[in-house]
């Protein structure tokens, strides 16, 4: 899956941006739970189709993060941390989303 950087003003890395196309809030979800020693700490229901921007929030290593669909109905995701800063975690979480591979026939993941 293709990532683009999400930057602060002053030009720190703060997450990434994945587009939603081919990936649900759910298949989003399942992603980020794969991932060795995340645990999920708030989650969007199943079969629930809207909610609040920010519909998932983990936890690695001590670092947190959060999964948001900005203003809610866009047609990509930003995955960041909390608060807002490089870390060796976010390289490992992007490197997650970036090697997730979407089959033909479970688009929505």
């Amino acid at each position: 899956m293709n990532t683009r950087d999400l930057r602060q003003e002053n030009g720190q890395l703060s997450g990434f941006i994945i587009s939603n196309l081919l990936l649900s809030r759910r298949g989003a979800i399942r992603v980020a739970s794969a991932i060795p020693g995340v645990e999920i700490v708030r989650a969007q229901r199943p079969l629930r189709l809207s909610g609040p921007d920010d519909f998932c929030e983990f936890v690695l290593q001590g670092k947190t993060f959060l999964v948001i669909e900005p203003f809610g109905d866009n047609s990509e995701y930003w995955v960041v941390s909390e608060p807002p800063e490089d870390s060796p975690q976010l390289a490992a979480v992007r490197e997650a989303f970036a090697s997730h591979r979407v089959l033909f026939g479970a688009l929505a993941g």
